[in-house]
């Protein structure tokens, strides 16, 4: 640093430290924070003071027990009906690509007696020469080129000057005459 720079603060005096009201708000917020935690834990213990017991004693868990007794034969139903569900639906499944493979072949099948119509029929096998030759010709006809017509005759253009943006012009009487 320069020594202006030390100079400059030498004739700014020191602030004086925090005053006592701005150094009471994070001892106030804290305060605040703390009631509302204590506030949450009295709405929370109904719910909570249930789950205390139950944990350390091994009674609540037979309870849990009986119910999971009585709901078992319910899931094993379940699981048996979801089991012939699936079974029927991959049945299902079989049956339709099965399906769909004969539709394939079938299409297969179609499409190449389409291709066979559609293809040229194959040419005529060519005569012996000797059959060839023995037949005249006919005098192949050529036709005649038609006659053209002549083209349309044109307008004369108009001469002298030709106005662009549609203003008048001003043109001198002889000047026409040309």
């Amino acid at each position: 640093m320069t020594n202006d720079s030390d100079q400059a603060w030498q004739h700014h005096a020191p602030s004086s430290p925090i005053p006592a009201v701005r150094r009471r708000w994070p001892w106030f917020l804290l305060i605040v924070v703390l009631a509302c935690a204590g506030a949450g834990g009295v709405y929370a213990w109904p719910q909570i003071a249930p789950l205390v017991p139950s944990l350390g004693n091994e009674a609540g868990s037979d309870r849990v027990a009986a119910g999971d007794k009585e709901t078992l034969p319910n899931l094993l139903a379940t699981q048996q009906k979801l089991e012939d569900d699936i079974g029927a639906l991959g049945k299902s499944v079989a049956d339709q690509q099965e399906q769909l493979k004969a539709v394939v072949d079938q299409l297969a099948s179609l499409t190449s007696k389409v291709d066979a119509l559609q293809r040229p029929a194959p040419a005529p096998v060519p005569l012996p020469a000797t059959a060839a030759a023995d037949q005249p010709h006919a005098p192949v006809a050529q036709a005649a080129p038609k006659p053209r017509k002549p083209p349309p005759a044109r307008a004369p253009k108009p001469a002298g000057p030709i106005s662009t943006g549609g203003a008048p012009l001003n043109v001198a009487p002889g000047a026409r005459d040309r």
